[in-house]
């Protein structure tokens, strides 16, 4: 990761003094974060783009304030291979010890999408020829990845919405109302380092979320706080979330 954000605060000097943009590799939530910051710090403007909507993995590109980056701009790919789920299975797993055993860094690979009889997957542009004609199969299943144009819309994560009343929206209320745990096992968690909020960790057992937060903790799963409603009449909060499956 150090090595990583000293790559981040390069580009987002080089940027910040020579009026010039920069691209990077792939970056996962948390580095996004921190280019976001580093770009501050240098002086310049930082923007990024996954491919779609909802990415998580993102190129990002560090840029004068004045100048926009479009997003066909972003050396990034989209590639596609029919997938029969019907005859073998398939995961994220077996995809990226696939990317491995070809000698790709996970920085070359963004999204992944797996979907009925379809895989989707996002690269850098530099590498995306090189995917097409080495990647063949994952686990147990023949693949066969060409380069689309023109990308669809990808489908929604899949989960499942429920409600809970909370007396705060501090974190550990909160994570317990979403892990069904008890407050001291929520606390217990926060400060052991394994909750995140925002794809960063966070030990404050009194930070308070705002509506949209994505919760994770190490083990169990994904939780995003997808709505916060008005008020009981013992003036307990009702809030939805969605848990990804």
């Amino acid at each position: 990761m150090e090595e990583s954000l000293k790559a981040l605060e390069h580009a987002a000097r080089f940027a910040g003094q020579k009026g010039m943009s920069k691209f990077t590799r792939f970056l996962d939530p948390a580095q996004a974060i921190s280019a976001v910051q580093l770009a501050r710090e240098h002086g310049a403007a930082f923007s990024c783009w996954g491919g779609f909507e909802q990415a998580e993995r993102v190129i990002g590109c560090f840029h004068p304030p004045y100048e926009d980056v479009a997003r066909e701009e972003f050396p990034l790919v989209c590639l596609h291979s029919p997938y029969t789920a019907k005859f073998c299975s398939l995961s994220h797993r077996d995809l990226l010890g696939a990317f491995m055993a070809l000698g790709l860094t996970r920085d070359c690979v963004g999204d992944m999408i797996i979907v009925d009889a379809d895989i989707y997957l996002f690269a850098t542009a530099q590498t995306a020829d090189f995917i097409a004609q080495s990647l063949t199969g994952a686990g147990k299943a023949p693949l066969r990845f060409c380069v689309l144009h023109d990308v669809p819309p990808m489908p929604q994560p899949k989960g499942t919405t429920f409600h809970a009343v909370v007396s705060s929206l501090r974190l550990d209320t909160v994570v317990a109302a979403a892990y069904r745990l008890s407050r001291s096992e929520s606390a217990e968690l926060i400060r052991a380092g394994v909750v995140k909020a925002d794809h960063l960790v966070c030990d404050r057992v009194d930070a308070v979320l705002q509506e949209g937060a994505l919760l994770s903790v190490r083990g169990k799963g994904r939780v995003r706080l997808a709505g916060v409603g008005g008020m009981t009449r013992k003036q307990r909060i009702v809030i939805t979330f969605f848990r990804y499956e």
